[in-house]
């Protein structure tokens, strides 16, 4: 099973949203990072066949997903980044609903939806109005919609925004466990939740990857680039005009900065090993900050 990109270009007048894209994914967990306006939900509305390429193509298994249509979207499960919803449905209703829309059977839809719930810790609320659910509860909904055909290609855009870190870690675990002999694509800012569950990682910078690979591989590509050192507490301001911080811990009259730069910040700077968040910071400081792990 793969899903191939191969070319894949979207252009919007002069704006060049998706440049010349080429991947091969196979089954397991890819993670997909990048700033805003980097080109990620484009990619996966192109993936999803919600819009057109401008030039290239994409296909599941040697076969055009333009050409294969339903039966392409029948293997898709998919979660926008604004997901929709009816206020009025209940969770229940709801999930019903969406199955009717793939088609599937109304046994198999009733016992998927049901398990789902559980799995997602929306069935004691089941027959809630969506309108009374928190964000947290209807990004749950939502990643459970995603899941109900038993999809194998699997996009998430976004997928933990307004989960706290305990429904963040539930929802990876699921995930996990969901990804066995799947394609899934997850685009998240929140480092930690591509770093604990993918095994590949896809940094996209202005439409183009420029990494790719397991994430200890690309991590790699910045060794030599983090420092750590300890400053008098009353130079930080400064040091933050001059310098990519990536974090800074206060110890009294003393703040510990972790700095990620080409060369050595400061003398009483010495080099730390990486980590994907420092990765983050190195390619995408100046265009946003990425979310709190």
């Amino acid at each position: 099973m793969e899903l191939r990109i191969e070319n894949l270009t979207k252009q919007y007048g002069t704006n060049i949203a998706v440049n010349d894209l080429s991947a091969t994914l196979t089954c397991g967990v890819y993670g997909l990072l990048g700033a805003n306006g980097a080109g990620k939900t484009t990619l996966m509305r192109l993936l999803c066949d919600i819009q057109s390429p401008t030039a290239g193509s994409v296909s599941y298994d040697g076969m055009p997903i333009r050409e294969m249509g339903d039966r392409y979207r029948a293997l898709l499960g998919y979660l926008p980044q604004d997901f929709g919803y009816y206020p009025d449905f209940t969770a229940f209703r709801f999930l019903m609903y969406m199955a009717s829309i793939k088609g599937l059977s109304r046994g198999f839809a009733k016992d998927r939806a049901l398990a789902l719930l559980e799995e997602v810790d929306l069935i004691r609320v089941k027959d809630r109005k969506i309108k009374t659910f928190s964000g947290g509860m209807k990004q749950r909904l939502g990643i459970a919609q995603a899941m109900l055909g038993d999809p194998r290609v699997l996009i998430l855009d976004e997928p933990t925004a307004g989960l706290d870190p305990k429904e963040r870690v539930r929802f990876r675990n699921l995930i996990s466990t969901f990804s066995q002999n799947k394609i899934v694509l997850l685009s998240t800012h929140i480092v930690s939740d591509v770093e604990y569950i993918a095994g590949s990682i896809l940094v996209m910078k202005k439409g183009k990857f420029i990494h790719e690979g397991r994430p200890h591989e690309i991590i790699h590509s910045i060794d030599g680039k983090v420092w750590e050192c300890m400053v008098p507490s009353t130079t930080v301001p400064g040091l933050m005009e001059r310098f990519n911080i990536g974090n800074l811990r206060s110890e009294g009259d003393q703040t510990l900065l972790r700095i990620i730069s080409d060369e050595k910040p400061l003398e009483s700077a010495a080099s730390v090993v990486p980590n994907l968040e420092d990765l983050y910071l190195y390619y995408f400081s100046e265009e946003t900050q990425p979310a709190s792990l």
